[in-house]
């Protein structure tokens, strides 16, 4: 198991988002590359949120036409709800981290 990054996960889910829309638009490959990426999000968080772990799996198994249906809405739910997990662990909104980033403050 890897130590657990918010920021990581968050990549990976937002990079999933971006794959997933070039497999709607004539790279159905891509599709595989999404997966990959929600597997990655999954084991950075799951040593530290099991259950948010779980909720990224469900996702991902829905992609793959494994279990349930796949709803594109779900993976921006995810990248929300990792974002919120950071924003709680970092003591910082993300709204203010990403003020700071931009406007180097």
């Amino acid at each position: 198991m890897r130590e657990t990054c918010l920021f990581c996960v968050s990549k990976h889910i937002a990079q999933s988002v971006v794959l997933v829309n070039e497999a709607t638009t004539g790279y159905p490959l891509h599709i595989w590359f999404a997966i990959g990426h929600l597997a990655e999000a999954e084991t950075e968080c799951v040593s530290k949120y099991y259950e948010f772990a779980q909720s990224i799996r469900k996702v991902r198994l829905a992609l793959m036409g494994q279990d349930g249906t796949f709803k594109h809405t779900e993976l921006v739910d995810l990248l929300k709800e990792a974002r919120n997990l950071a924003s709680a662990v970092n003591g910082i909104a993300e709204e203010q981290r990403i003020h700071n980033i931009l406007y180097n403050n």
